[in-house]
């Protein structure tokens, strides 16, 4: 469910503007072509009719993926000099969408604010990079006897952190948690990402659960 429509397309050399489509609303966990171009900086990129360069319209994209925990308004990065007014407008428009997707609207506390395409697309990198470390994790769960503890993936994603801690038993303690952490790392070294879950545990800090539907 992503939504295209059509705006003025403004060129930044001056050219004389003319109505461009561009994607308004993305479902990255449904439309994994609109994701890989946001990624690769292409979604939303236009070519002028006139000097023929290469440009993105200035035009707000919302990005939503609840498997990732994250629903992202996207503003042109000249918005970012205002950026109270544009966070406000977010906190609104967040409401509205709330009651207008019902069901479909992805199960996160509050939107996350970027500006530029590039903002965005950094922060989903990061989520494939971490990912990837905990695929390796995932394997090696089970031989070492670990079980996990699920977290909230927009607590995770705003901390660099993975989207779970590897517990030395059935639930969430401290001492469960860098127990668990530390055999994990043993076993792999280069699972850098859960290195940094340590100095959380250390402060005696449990992170929030992934939050599941009602």
């Amino acid at each position: 469910m992503s939504f295209l429509g059509r705006v003025e397309g403004k060129c930044p050399n001056g050219c004389e503007a003319s109505e461009v489509e561009v994607w308004s609303f993305v479902r990255g966990d449904r439309d994994e072509n609109l994701r890989l171009r946001l990624l690769g900086g292409e979604l939303n990129l236009v070519v002028c009719d006139g000097c023929r360069k290469p440009f993105f319209p200035e035009a707000p994209l919302v990005y939503a993926d609840p498997t990732a925990g994250l629903v992202a308004f996207v503003f042109p990065e000249s918005y970012e000099a205002e950026a109270p007014k544009w966070r406000k407008k977010m906190a609104d428009d967040f409401a509205a969408m709330r009651g207008a997707l019902g069901p479909d609207m992805p199960l996160v506390a509050e939107p996350e604010l970027f500006f530029g395409y590039g903002a965005i697309a950094a922060a989903l990198q990061a989520d494939d990079d971490r990912e990837d470390e905990e695929r390796v994790a995932e394997w090696l769960l089970k031989d070492l006897g670990l079980q996990h503890y699920r977290v909230d993936p927009s607590y995770a994603r705003k901390r660099s952190l993975p989207r779970f801690v590897p517990l030395a038993g059935p639930k969430w303690t401290t001492e469960a948690a860098r127990a668990g952490v530390d055999k994990l790392l043993k076993a792999n070294d280069r699972l850098a990402s859960f290195a940094l879950w340590r100095p959380v545990i250390d402060a005696g800090e449990k992170p929030p659960a992934v939050r599941r539907a009602p």
